[in-house]
């Protein structure tokens, strides 16, 4: 029963005293054996943020940043397009409404049919349009993220390594 109780306090110390100091973003680790009269021996793992670390996620936040960009460039582009749809989309409509008001005719149905075609496809590029925003928003979350990450990193690395403050 002590033994039962000495493990699961064991179990306890080491996975409080580890996992709560130790971010799950940093890859470094060394082992030490610790031992005590109560205790039997005891492995505890130190992780430590090198300076390769460090700079691994600042890349990894800054690639994100840049796809970030580049899919927030191709949601306004799409944007854009779907407003000059629009505006062709309105004009042709308006016009379409207005000669068939007066008689109807096979060049009228046409004007009519190229306008409603337009605003289905301004229907599309809107769709299209926010999908790339939502996924330029992502990355960017993803990037938020990354950074908050490296940061993080950065700051135990000066905490493990003083001598590079």
């Amino acid at each position: 029963m002590k033994t039962t109780l000495l493990l699961i306090y064991s179990a306890i110390y080491y996975a409080a005293s580890v996992a709560s100091f130790c971010p799950s973003f940093l890859p470094q680790r060394n082992s030490f054996t610790t031992s005590s009269p109560l205790q039997p021996s005891i492995t505890t793992a130190l992780f430590v943020v090198t300076e390769e670390d460090v700079i691994a996620l600042v890349e990894k936040a800054e690639d994100l940043w840049a796809k970030a960009y580049e899919a927030r460039q191709a949601a306004n582009k799409l944007s854009e397009k779907a407003e000059a749809i629009g505006l062709d989309a309105e004009v042709s409509t308006s016009d379409a409404t207005e000669a068939l008001k007066q008689s109807i005719s096979v060049e009228k149905v046409a004007d009519a049919t190229t306008a409603q075609n337009l605003s289905l496809d301004l229907g599309y590029q809107l769709e299209e349009a926010l999908k790339a925003q939502d996924e330029a928003d992502e990355i960017e979350l993803r990037a938020e993220k990354a950074l908050a990450e490296s940061e993080a990193a950065l700051e135990q690395h000066l905490i493990d390594f003083p001598e590079n403050a």
